[in-house]
């Protein structure tokens, strides 16, 4: 799931809100909270091997909120091998449904329409903002079913509760006062709890190598802004073309920008909270100097017409389009290497994309992904409170995190598509050509959907390491960009959570809860004038003053100095 690190990597942004789609839920059996009635737990039986009778069949509904996160899911989502394979050990069928359009208007749709899903795979960045706030909200209103008594009963599902998870992220977010005591999320996607689990995103920027090597460019020596504009410039008058014989786009970025912080990476640094620190004060990301600088580099990209003006607008399915031809010189986000290689870099091999710098941020440091030991923010799945068999879902979950239920979910059926050697999967040769020739047949397979949305607590890297002789070229490819891009772990508690004992808090949240910096900063970089810009940028900017953001500020500098252990 490509979206898994948009807020971190958007760090000076929010959630873009778009048009949003309506679904209907479909449930199961009915089943009181907490009681089992006829279901069959069958998750220890499929960790000891022991015989147990057959689970009853239940349909449940799930729904994948994320744009664009129905990429893995296999063409047939009930009779593929690993959903037969899953419905055999726990009796759940699922009816997979995603979205194209905004996270935030599809959850503020189910709930307020009362028709959530059985199951929802989500982000929760905070609880504070966006998603997990929306999510916290519908928690705290008794829409989300309370997992609480739950927990003893599936031992895989307790355990993602706090293997992996940031210890400050887990006190103020997941057991928020305001949720007394109660436990409504389940983290997904989050490390087996060792600094050699978390997973690399290789957020970067990347260039057409056909077209680095027409202009004689050493990618990595373009790790500044200032080298960007040239190289970019020089792709503008170079006359390249897509695969289509069609004019490139000098740079652009995948659906609504994502990402195009990537291009104002030079103002950047090492942070892990919304609190900067500049000319010897504590300020918050909004009011940084920085933002007029960003702003006015971008419409520089923007009025030379070296960045795509349809950027911010594209949907996934145009952004994957610009992508599979070549249309873009420079892309900001992932490498997608799981969409490139099985269509650009197919037809087109010479067009590989290679990654540019490693950029320098406004500390001299290389631009790569920060980190504290557990994971603060992550996709989380959530249970409708209607949902009528509550104990069919937490037997799925708990199944797919268990020993045999990752192999399947990663490897998929045994004898069919690996075997174990010296208890290690390994893919069988034939299986394993077929996949490395199309990655479409292994997500049909069913070896993509219940990885990406259903599992946490678990590194495949770790537990799994492919040998070197064995990884494809797009797999040695992926690891050289992230060998160039190595995390940053800082063990600190971030300062953003100082904020919530702020007196005023409350009303600095509803005063700043309508407002979208990131929306105004985009209608700035499209304004007539810089100055008309500038002026965008100062509105917002004086809303979140005129909401107290320089008090809130103070408060959390005044807190942090009490502290040691507090990062910014």
């Amino acid at each position: 799931m490509r979206k898994t690190r948009l807020k971190r990597s958007l760090s000076l942004t929010v959630a873009i809100p778009l048009l949003a789609l309506t679904m209907t839920a479909c449930g199961g059996n009915n089943n009181d909270p907490g009681t089992t009635g006829n279901t069959t737990d069958s998750t220890n039986a499929s960790n000891t091997g022991q015989k147990t009778d057959a689970p009853k069949p239940v349909t449940l509904s799930f729904l994948s909120a994320w744009n664009g996160g129905g990429a893995g899911f296999p063409q047939d989502q009930e009779n593929n091998p690993v959903a037969k394979a899953v419905r055999e050990k726990t009796g759940v069928t699922l009816k997979l449904e995603s979205i194209t359009t905004s996270e935030v208007e599809k959850l503020n749709t189910i709930f307020a329409s009362d028709t959530v899903p059985d199951i929802v795979n989500a982000p929760y960045w905070s609880t504070t903002s966006g998603e997990g706030q929306v999510i916290k909200k519908a928690a705290m209103e008794g829409q989300l079913l309370d997992l609480t008594p739950y927990l003893d009963k599936y031992p895989n599902v307790k355990k993602l509760m706090t293997t992996g998870v940031a210890k400050d992220f887990a006190e103020f977010d997941m057991n928020s006062p305001d949720l007394n005591g109660k436990q409504y999320v389940i983290p997904m996607q989050t490390p087996d709890g060792t600094p050699e689990s978390i997973h690399n995103w290789n957020y970067g920027l990347y260039a057409r190598g056909d077209i680095l090597k027409a202009l004689g460019v050493n990618p990595a020596d373009i790790d500044t802004e200032d080298k960007v504009y040239d190289l970019l410039e020089k792709i503008k008058n170079g006359n390249f073309k897509d695969i289509s014989g069609k004019p490139v786009v000098p740079a652009g970025t995948m659906h609504n920008g994502w990402d195009y912080s990537q291009f104002l990476s030079g103002w950047s640094d090492y942070n892990i909270s919304d609190f900067r620190e500049e000319d010897g004060k504590l300020i918050f990301w909004t009011q940084s100097k920085d933002q007029e600088a960003r702003l006015l580099y971008m419409r520089k990209l923007i009025s030379n017409g070296l960045f795509d003006p349809e950027a911010f607008s594209n949907t996934d399915t145009t952004a994957n389009e610009k992508l599979a031809t070549g249309k873009l010189a420079v892309f900001g986000a992932q490498s997608m290497m799981g969409q490139l290689q099985n269509t650009l870099y197919k037809t087109n091999p010479e067009m590989q994309y290679e990654l540019l710098g490693p950029m320098k941020n406004k500390s001299g440091k290389i631009v790569t992904q920060v980190e504290k030991p557990g994971r603060s923010g992550f996709p989380v799945i959530f249970l409708s409170a209607k949902i009528k068999d509550p104990d069919a879902a937490l037997r799925l979950i708990d199944y797919v995190n268990s020993d045999e239920g990752r192999l399947l979910a990663y490897w998929g059926i045994e004898g069919t598509d690996y075997t174990m050697v010296d208890g290690k999967p390994q893919w069988i040769p034939d299986m394993k050509k077929k996949f490395d020739d199309n990655t479409d047949v292994k997500r049909d397979e069913g070896l993509n959907y219940l990885s990406g949305s259903f599992i946490g607590a678990f590194s495949s890297e770790v537990t799994w390491p492919t040998p070197e002789d064995q990884k494809t070229q797009w797999e040695k490819l992926e690891s050289s960009f992230s060998a160039k891009m190595p995390i940053q772990i800082i063990d600190k508690v971030s300062a953003s959570y100082l904020e919530r004992d702020w007196p005023k808090y409350q009303n600095y949240i509803d005063k700043t809860s309508s407002l979208n910096f990131n929306d105004e900063f985009q209608k700035a970089c499209f304004a007539k004038s810089d100055a008309e810009a500038l002026k965008i940028l100062h509105n917002i900017q004086d809303k979140y003053k005129a909401a107290g953001v320089e008090e809130m500020a103070e408060y959390v500098s005044q807190k942090a100095a009490e502290r040691t252990d507090i990062g910014y």
